[in-house]
């Protein structure tokens, strides 16, 4: 069983107490509202190529397709948005969706522009209009690969119909390409600094300054997603109250200064000995939460195990007498959110320090001795 949660599983404890700053980079995750308004506007797109090919005569001579063609392919994206739309509903973080719906926008987006007789066609706004939302809602990521992708599409379009781009240079049009891309760039610079802010203010938040793990704040919100996924998928969820025993000794005997330094060695430890998928914080003082999704009480007992040997080990290297006193807890049967599962392991960890006055293991619920 030990095994199960090898330690290919686990990262770094600095990965984890980065984590946030690195996310930010990444991508970020847009509410159901926003990928919804999202979808809304693939709509209005949608209906205005429409009316604009049908109604404006907007083929150009030499289209490879003719208005018929046009019409199934506008069906064929309306399709797809409306599969991606169904699959959002049900699924609203998906990363893979984000990108394939990105990319079927700017393939139609491409398409329309190819086949327009208008040499600046409308639709090399609408490129914009797909960087900047996907750019806005999932973060830098999505905006630089919306942004090349753009970029290439354009230019291979360009090259299509090169005779005609060649014929109608001017430079209105030089300008119009020209001021579009510094746009580009201008917003993606603007959008990188309101990302460092704002993954600026979420560390400081969210993170516990001392340690580098999870607040309070941070780890209640975290634990919502964590139950939302326990009820849906019915997999067990597991939470461990962590207490660091005799640490106010370190704090009497070599001062606060050391005691903040070990208590930030601690989270290290602690971190380095879960998964990556498994919630690390500190609840305040000298006690730790962790929340482990898919792991059942008998495999949270061996996790529980393992903390307390390498706490054991760090202390000993050390000359410091440290150990961890833990309760565990279940859910559903010992609560169906993080309070009240909080009150019932904070009361099996004061049961597991009567039981064994340092260094128990207790499962609430489990029998004391007589």
């Amino acid at each position: 069983m030990e095994n199960r949660r090898n330690t290919a599983e686990r990262r770094d404890a600095a990965e984890r107490r980065t984590a946030p700053r690195r996310n930010g980079d990444i991508t970020r995750t847009p509410s159901w509202a926003e990928q919804r308004a999202q979808y809304m506007t693939r709509y209005l797109f949608w209906g205005l190529g429409l009316l604009y090919f049908n109604l404006g005569d907007m083929l150009s001579d030499g289209a490879w397709i003719g208005l018929g063609a046009i019409n199934a392919f506008f069906a064929v994206y309306v399709t797809l948005v409306s599969l991606l739309l169904w699959h959002a509903r049900r699924h609203p973080i998906a990363p893979w969706r984000w990108r394939a719906a990105m990319w079927v926008d700017l393939c139609a987006v491409s398409v329309a522009v190819l086949v327009d007789s208008a040499i600046v066609s409308p639709g090399f706004l609408v490129y914009l209009v797909v960087i900047f939302g996907n750019g806005m809602r999932y973060g830098l990521r999505f905006f630089a690969e919306a942004a090349i992708g753009s970029f290439v599409l354009v230019l291979l379009t360009i090259v299509a119909r090169l005779p005609d781009y060649l014929s109608a240079l001017s430079p209105s049009v030089a300008f119009f390409m020209l001021f579009g891309g510094i746009i580009v760039v201008y917003a993606y610079a603007l959008t990188a600094g309101l990302e460092r802010a704002k993954r600026q203010l979420e560390i400081e938040r969210s993170v516990d300054m001392l340690t580098g793990l999870l607040n309070r704040r941070a780890l209640y919100e975290r634990a919502e997603d964590l139950f939302r996924d326990h009820e849906r998928h019915r997999t067990p969820l597991v939470v461990l109250f962590a207490d660091l025993d005799r640490f106010k000794n370190v704090n009497d005997t070599h001062g606060h200064h050391v005691g903040d330094r070990v208590l930030a060695e601690v989270a290290r430890v602690i971190s380095d000995a879960v998964r990556a998928s498994d919630v690390v914080a500190r609840f305040g003082g000298d006690e730790f939460i962790l929340m482990l999704p898919e792991t059942d009480l008998d495999r949270a007992g061996i996790v529980a195990e393992r903390l307390q040997r390498v706490i054991s080990g760090w202390s000993g290297g050390h000359a410091i007498d440290l150990s961890l006193s833990i309760g565990l807890a279940e859910a559903p049967q010992h609560g169906g959110d993080l309070k009240s599962m909080l009150e019932h392991v904070d009361q099996a960890m004061y049961q597991s320090k009567l039981r064994h006055g340092r260094g128990g293991i207790q499962r609430v619920g489990q029998a004391l001795p007589a």
